[in-house]
Formats: structure tokens, C-alpha cells, sequence
């Protein structure tokens, strides 16, 4: 092709793929936009958990989900744009944000899997820290909280109670006395982690179908330019 005639033919396709691409790509952008600023308006699920480090780490991944979402509308802009007016620049500015994002997201699960057992140490931490103070009628009302919502009893099960426990008098049901807290509390987060994997991984494989896209487009433009 000559300088200055239009992609036609399988290159116009992935143009226009390019293009849906990235539009999709804002929209995921909008929808993090929108699930940060509703885990940080909404406390009732960290609250679920009574334990002030999680509620953290929940805060401060709502806003980073605000900032990656913003980033993300951003660079869908790029590509949509870069698409449309076929501009190397805007195609390759493009491409630079999704190889750190795919690395980024890569980096991020190998950190929560390699950690994910810290959060358990945590609510067994806090359990036993209550368990300590059960005279409190705070630490009271935190542990029959907890233990009636997760179905458990102690960090690990009654015996973390010792002699403060006879029978079921700590608030814990027959059936619950064995199952420990901090293990219900962990699955119930990890069904969560679970979830953000499995998105995760299908945002990595966009990812790395976007950048083999927008530089088969990019090579395209640069040949018609020639």
C-alpha cells in the first residue's frame, strides 16, 4: 500500500477489533471505577469481619481499584482513539500501559497466593486477642457476633477459651464447638480470592490478546506509511 490509502482487507478487521476492544477495555475501566467507590462507601463486609487490618486492606484496595480503573479509562481511550485515526503513537502508548498492567496483575497473584495465609494469623490474632479480654463487653459482643454469623467458636475451636468456656456459656452452639473461627472466616474470604483469580485470569488473557492486536495494527500502519 502507498502512503496515505487506509488499512483494508484483514487489517481493516482488526482495526475495528482493536477498537471494540478498547471500548470494552473503558468499560471494565468504568466498572473498577465503580466497585471502588462502592467498597469504600459500603463497610457492611469488612465490618462482617470485625477485624480492623482486613477492613484496611479492603479499604485500600477499593482505592486502588479506583486508581487502576481510572488508569484504565485512560489507556481504553488511547486505543480506541489510536484505532480509529490509526496513530502509532497513540497505538503504542497503548500497548506500554497493557504490558505494565499484565505484569502488574501477574505480580499482584503471585503476591496474595504467596500471602493469602497471613490473613488467617490475622483473624486468629484478633479471636484470641478478645478472648483475652472477654470481660469487655466489646470483645464480648464481638465474639458472639462472629461466632453466631461464621457458625464457629475460638480462633481454632472452645479450647482456645480454657476455663472461661463450660459448655456452650462463650456464646458457641453444640454443634460449632470444634470448628475454629479463624479457619470459617479465612474460606469465607477465600471464596472471595477466588473469585478475583478467575477475573484476574481472563483480564490477563485479554490483556495479552490486546498487545499482539494493537501491534499487528500498529506494523500495519507503518507499512501503509511507507
Amino acid at each position: 500500500m502507498g502512503k496515505g490509502e487506509g488499512l483494508g482487507g484483514c487489517y481493516g478487521c482488526i482495526k475495528y477489533l482493536v477498537f471494540a476492544f478498547n471500548f470494552i477495555f473503558w468499560l471494565v475501566g468504568c466498572a473498577l471505577v465503580a466497585v471502588g467507590i462502592w467498597a469504600l462507601v459500603d463497610k457492611s463486609f469488612a465490618d462482617k469481619f470485625g477485624n480492623e487490618s482486613v477492613a484496611t486492606y479492603i479499604q485500600a484496595a477499593a482505592i486502588f481499584l479506583l486508581i487502576v480503573g481510572g488508569i484504565i479509562m485512560f489507556v481504553g481511550f488511547c486505543g480506541c482513539c489510536g484505532a480509529i485515526r490509526e496513530s502509532q503513537c497513540m497505538l503504542g502508548t497503548f500497548f506500554v500501559f497493557l504490558f505494565i498492567f499484565f505484569v502488574a496483575l501477574v505480580g499482584a497473584g503471585i503476591y496474595f497466593i504467596v500471602a493469602r495465609e497471613s490473613f488467617k494469623d490475622g483473624f486468629a490474632t484478633t479471636i484470641k486477642a478478645a478472648i483475652d479480654n472477654y470481660d469487655d463487653p466489646s470483645s464480648k459482643s464481638y465474639l458472639t457476633t462472629t461466632q453466631n454469623t461464621f457458625e464457629c467458636c475460638g480462633a481454632y475451636g472452645a479450647t482456645d477459651y480454657g476455663i472461661k468456656c463450660i459448655g456452650t456459656a462463650c456464646g458457641c452452639k453444640v454443634e460449632n464447638l470444634l470448628k475454629g473461627c479463624a479457619d470459617a472466616m479465612f474460606n469465607q474470604l477465600e471464596e472471595h480470592i477466588y473469585i478475583f483469580a478467575g477475573v484476574a485470569i481472563g483480564m490477563g488473557v485479554i490483556m495479552l490478546l490486546g498487545m499482539i492486536f494493537s501491534m499487528m495494527l500498529c506494523c500495519a500502519i507503518r507499512d501503509t506509511q511507507v
